[in-house]
């Protein structure tokens, strides 16, 4: 996130968290499988901005699919205000989806 300033201020994130960008979908894909597989972890949170939502979103299903027993648990949607390099207010779409193991 960028500060008033346009300084890139570092927001912690919960380790069970995938922030999609500019890589490709099966490399989020394989994060949230080795997650949910390898480190054991019961939900994986997919959050995305603006252009790369369709990634999340197509993470999301590329998991579902791939394990078959995940639940998407929620999934939200906002806007939020960011300041560019020029400090002109923008304001960004967001999804976060939250998918939990099937018990």
């Amino acid at each position: 996130m960028l500060s008033s300033g346009g300084v890139r201020v570092a927001i912690p994130h919960p380790t069970n968290a995938i922030l999609v960008g500019r890589k490709k979908v099966s490399t989020y894909v394989i994060a949230a499988l080795r997650m949910l597989t390898h480190e054991s972890l019961d939900e994986v949170i997919i959050k995305a901005r603006g252009a790369n939502i369709y990634k999340a979103v197509e993470t999301a299903l590329g998991v579902k699919r791939a394990l078959g027993s995940i639940n998407i648990k929620s999934i939200s949607i906002n806007s939020e205000h960011l300041k560019d390099n020029k400090g002109v207010e923008r304001r960004v779409s967001a999804i976060e989806i939250v998918l939990q193991k099937a018990r």
